[in-house]
């Protein structure tokens, strides 16, 4: 099926789902071809055009800083920016929904609260669903401070933590707890025999080992947490189940923790927190002619973001909803939403215009592994400490994300060609 309208003066209804990385540098883009003024053609109308973005936040969230937002509160307050505050989401052709998507269907986007929005074309940037703490229940600033003040009472209340998984988010929250509390005694529990999965170069995972042994992390390699008493919420956590709760409301935090490995060996800790990945949103997603498109971790797209099927040429998905990168990124997510949207903005400046194919990132990961210590490999290239610090910023990226999302002022004319 394909958007058709009985009059040129119809409006054209543009729905994203889902904001954040993705969703919002998909809409400013959208913004800049189609809502912006030409500055070669300002009395060029702009085309009649409704653009809505719904997402279950009333803001933007830097997830890259949340580690550092659960040990340093006052900086986590700083990593959500109201999307009342960003100028361009006021224009009166665009429409931010605070809600939860429920069912996505060939012509409408259907919320939990009953709400419906029909559309010409739909951009899908849900994202992944995690466990609390890193998985935020929250849907205002205030709820979101509150909540992180929660979960940093109970590290900074704890003399020992236990942090269950070698993936980026269990890295970086255990050299952030490391480094910030010094005097706690932090251990990284993997299964594997190195950490961080992926397609990455076992000297990069060494590296990453070496640091956090250097700045004092007890990393236990290998070794599969078989049992923990108490368990925490997403242990007996079943997706499959009639109206599960969302993941972000299940906390994977259990205080004076006592976990058994797979050798028989005890550890004992304070506060024991999971870091086991995340659950996709595939069930939302319903379209009868399209029911193959998923892959074991996300939607299959094409090069030119609309989803992998003939039947929907007017959906498209990007960020980590999509089975596309195979390390999901805030940049790969980002990138994907520019292609996305200029693609949108083509097909409703010319119907049946050509198609930009977006190129593919090589695999990538920059861990931030406390204060002064980073890790990173670009391809197959494994950086330098020195080189990779001219590339990381204090604010762990803020600003710099501010400022490509045009957070704080408003975008300029593109045009979509």
């Amino acid at each position: 099926m394909s958007p058709s309208k009985t009059s040129e003066s119809s409006t054209i209804k543009i729905v994203v789902a889902g904001g954040n990385y993705a969703g919002l540098n998909a809409m400013q883009h959208m913004y800049s071809s189609l809502l912006a003024k030409d500055p070669k053609d300002a009395a060029k109308p702009s085309p009649k055009v409704e653009i809505t973005l719904i997402d279950r936040r009333d803001g933007f969230i830097h997830c890259i800083g949340l580690t550092r937002g659960l040990t340093e509160p006052e900086f986590g307050a700083d990593l959500w920016v109201p999307y009342s505050t960003v100028p361009w989401l006021q224009h009166p052709s665009i429409r931010v929904v605070s809600g939860t998507v429920a069912e996505m269907a060939a012509d409408k986007v259907l919320l939990s609260n009953g709400d419906s929005y029909s559309f010409d074309y739909l951009l899908i940037a849900l994202g992944l669903s995690r466990f609390a703490p890193i998985g935020l229940r929250s849907s205002t600033k205030a709820e979101y401070i509150d909540e992180i003040a929660e979960s940093h009472a109970k590290i900074h209340a704890a003399q020992s933590v236990a942090i269950i998984g070698g993936g980026a988010v269990g890295l970086e929250l255990a050299a952030d707890i490391k480094s910030d509390f010094p005097e706690k005694h932090v251990t990284l529990i993997h299964s594997r025999a190195l950490p961080v999965p992926g397609p990455f170069k076992d000297e990069f995972r060494h590296m990453v080992v070496d640091i956090l042994k250097e700045i004092g992390v007890d990393v236990v390699l290998g070794e599969r947490v078989v049992a923990q008493t108490p368990e925490s919420g997403d242990m007996s956590y079943d997706s499959a189940k009639p109206s599960p709760p969302p993941p972000e409301h299940v906390s994977t935090m259990s205080t004076n923790a006592e976990l058994t490995l797979a050798s028989g060996r005890t550890i004992r800790a304070d506060l024991a927190i999971r870091c086991l990945g995340a659950l996709d949103k595939r069930g939302v997603l319903r379209l009868p002619l399209a029911a193959d498109i998923f892959g074991a971790d996300g939607i299959a797209v094409k090069d030119t973001m609309q989803i992998d099927s003939e039947h929907y040429p007017n959906i498209y998905a990007c960020g980590d909803i999509c089975s596309r990168a195979l390390v999901k990124l805030a940049g790969v997510g980002m990138y994907g939403a520019y292609i996305a949207a200029r693609n949108i903005a083509r097909s409703v400046l010319a119907a049946g215009s050509k198609l930009e194919d977006g190129d593919r990132y090589p695999a990538q990961l920059m861990l931030l592994l406390g204060k002064d210590h980073f890790a990173l490999q670009l391809g197959d290239e494994i950086w330098e400490k020195e080189r990779t610090r001219e590339h990381v910023h204090k604010d762990m990226g803020l600003m710099r994300c501010v400022e490509v999302l045009s957070l704080h002022k408003e975008p300029e004319y593109v045009s979509p060609d």
